[in-house]
């Protein structure tokens, strides 16, 4: 993650700004447009693209651990799709918006997690893994129909749009960062508060019972934190996909299946794994850039093939 941090803060156009003087100008106040170029600009967009990373991991590995699904994630689920449409409608319709967009993607991202478990069962009793893959694809389909459904508007509007659905976070700005910062970090505490539960629940209904967690309620707040994480990632950046779907896999290989362990490991993993896509981004087409949605995409949708196969052979 720091690897990718550091490559991030130093790859660009400005070619006074290397690996060499990069920290030297984060650290050091010189005046220079160098250090202007690495604290306003590449700064912001470095942490912006971490704390997605923290917060879409940690959104997937909840997801997979309350549904005990392989290839449950925010953007399968159709939570992704949901918070976007919530940014979508906000944007469309000042007057529907509730406070800030912020706000009106977590309301669109837990009205979407409502959907999908709810056609699933899991509000009401055990949940059928093919209903709830099936039922996650059409939420999402149907929201993000209606977001399309934005670019036939505004000029000016549906430009905005068509920028924020492909995550370039290029002009990211430091106040976006903040409040991420402290989604990321409430995140990552209920999640190691929630790591015995999730535990638990890889053990079935019946022996969490017995054991004295609530299989209902443990998912009920998984599912909210998930929905919550990933609708604030949705408002800063735009909707990115597949990060919580590659990097619980990733980590489990490397950590085991212990959730105490697992936690901390796909928070840093989300964070390298969005950080190196931002590189990467940054590198396709030099020196202009690629939106950090597109290679993310490119990265997540093999994996999620690769998985869907493993997952058809284990059963």
């Amino acid at each position: 993650m720091l690897l990718a941090a550091l490559l991030s803060l130093t790859i660009g156009q400005r070619s006074d700004v290397g690996i060499t003087n990069v920290l030297q100008l984060l650290f050091i106040n010189d005046g220079s447009l160098a250090r202007s170029a690495v604290v306003d600009l590449r700064l912001p967009r470095t942490l912006v693209a971490g704390l997605i990373g923290v917060n879409l991991a940690l959104a997937g590995l909840a997801l997979q651990a309350i549904t005990r699904n392989p290839l449950a994630s925010e953007s399968i689920l159709g939570i992704n799709q949901g918070a976007a449409l919530g940014v979508a409608v906000g944007l469309v319709v000042p007057g529907l918006m509730v406070v800030n967009l912020d706000v009106m993607a977590i309301i669109g991202a837990v009205l979407a997690g409502i959907i999908t478990f709810s056609i699933a069962g899991g509000l009401g009793g055990r949940l059928d893994s093919m209903r709830l893959i099936l039922a996650g694809v059409t939420v999402g389909a149907f929201s993000f129909a209606f977001v399309r459904f934005t670019f036939t508007l505004d000029d000016n509007l549906s430009r905005l749009v068509l920028t924020w659905t492909s995550a370039d976070i290029s002009s990211a700005r430091l106040d976006q960062a903040l409040p991420l910062l402290l989604w990321a970090t409430g995140g990552l505490v209920l999640s190691l508060a929630m790591a015995h539960n999730f535990n638990i629940l890889a053990l079935g209904d019946g022996a969490s019972q017995g054991l004295g967690v609530d299989p209902r309620r443990a998912r009920l707040i998984g599912a909210m934190l998930a929905a919550v994480l990933t609708g604030a990632s949705v408002a800063a950046a735009g909707p990115v996909m597949f990060v919580g779907l590659v990097m619980p896999h990733l980590c489990r290989l490397w950590f085991g299946t212990n959730h105490r362990l697992l936690v901390p490991a796909v928070a840093l993993g989300g964070a390298g794994l969005v950080l190196l896509a931002d590189v990467v981004s940054k590198l396709v087409r030099f020196p202009y850039e690629t939106p950090l949605g597109v290679i993310c995409a490119l990265i997540g949708a093999p994996y999620f093939l690769y998985a869907t196969l493993r997952a058809r052979n284990m059963a």
